[in-house]
């Protein structure tokens, strides 16, 4: 089988792990890879193209926002759209292929007449689940209809979570056999540390990039009564640099991929209480290092933690909970030792790209009839 796979920039590494993982996993299938983003924006002619949307983006956030968040509205401008529906026809005339894999929603439908099958982490419409999922919704709305078209014409659409499998029949109205939560791997990173070696520590770990959003706010509320009762208790922010001047939180920043593994093996569990998160594979790399993890009972998390098992699920913006949650892991070594343990294994025996690989190709090759 000859599989055209499409993708819009490195997405976390997931398209070129989980293809690395097919070539391994299905050796006679041929995979010719097209990043469509490749080179967008990095020339005059693209700038001044998605100017109109800026200028549009710039009545609601404000023209210095907006110049800052200039290549994101390029991104989402029609422009690109129009762009994009060139890049594929001309990609798909190139190659030779018996169906084309497109990672994520935001594609124009390729021209081929054969079956597109779709990988993906999120869908405009999911953010239906989240609080001020409405904001996110009304950025893309331009996009909408494509993303629609795509969707509707898939042979499948491979999920990450179940949260994104209910958005596509609720909101899109797809119907559940052509809808598959197929799951997801990750990039372990290095630890120079064996965690085993490593003494029970009292540091709560935080790795994110955009602190709004993934609940850093609500993480240092919470952390600050978890003081309370634990007072020798740290907070360790990794990835952005909030401005916290609060007794045992420590803003680290962005720091080398190595010292994140170093990070993990040395704390007692992971927090990420994100608002709106397609995934996070953040959270399997914790796991995998055998952290607890305390997320919310909201979107991806849902599936990969079990709550009472593996970590806690909380409720959005309930800080008393989140608080409780955290203070029993820092409290109590054994529990974060057994608890880190159980999610290890799971991420073993559930979360892999090889995993993930056989799922997909399986279902391929049976609408394929190969």
């Amino acid at each position: 089988m000859q599989i055209l796979a499409l993708q819009r920039g490195l997405f976390s590494g997931i398209s070129g792990s989980l293809l690395d993982a097919w070539e391994a996993g299905s050796p006679d299938d041929v995979i010719t890879r097209r990043d469509l983003d490749e080179g967008y924006f990095e020339n005059v002619a693209d700038k001044l193209k998605a100017l109109p949307e800026l200028v549009k983006a710039s009545a609601s956030m404000g023209i210095n926002e907006a110049r800052r968040s200039y290549r994101q509205i390029a991104l989402r401008s029609r422009s690109n759209l129009t762009r994009l529906e060139n890049e594929i026809r001309k990609t798909c005339d190139r190659h030779t292929f018996d169906c084309t894999l497109t990672f994520q929603t935001l594609f124009p439908i390729p021209p081929t007449g054969k079956p597109n099958f779709i990988y993906t982490d999120h869908a405009i419409l999911t953010n239906h689940y989240y609080p001020d999922g409405d904001v996110a919704i009304k950025r893309w709305e331009d996009w909408l209809p494509a993303e629609r078209a795509l969707i509707e014409d898939a042979a499948l659409i491979f999920t990450m979570s179940t949260h994104v499998s209910d958005s596509l029949i609720e909101f899109y109205n797809v119907p559940a056999d052509r809808v598959r939560c197929v799951g997801a791997g990750f990039n372990a990173r290095k630890s120079v540390i064996d965690s085993d070696d490593v003494e029970p520590s009292k540091s709560i770990l935080f790795v994110g990039f955009d602190w709004e959003r993934k609940g850093g706010p609500q993480l240092v509320e919470a952390f600050a009564r978890v003081r309370e009762t634990q007072p020798d208790a740290r907070l360790i922010i990794v990835g952005c640099e909030p401005d916290i001047a609060q007794p045992g939180v420590e803003v680290l920043g962005v720091v080398p991929l190595e010292r994140v593994g170093e990070l993990m093996a040395e704390a007692c569990c992971f927090c990420m209480p994100s608002l709106r998160e397609p995934f996070g594979l953040v959270y399997l790399e914790a796991m995998n290092a055998g952290l607890p993890v305390v997320a919310l009972n909201l979107g991806a998390p849902r599936d990969l933690v079990e709550n009472g098992v593996t970590g806690f699920l909380v409720e959005p913006f309930d800080i008393t909970a989140l608080a409780g949650a955290l203070e029993k892991l820092v409290a109590n070594s054994k529990l974060c030792a057994m608890m880190g343990c159980r999610a290890r294994e799971r991420v073993a025996r559930e979360f892999t790209w090889e995993v993930t690989q056989k799922r997909m190709s399986q279902a391929i090759r049976e609408v394929m009839g190969s």
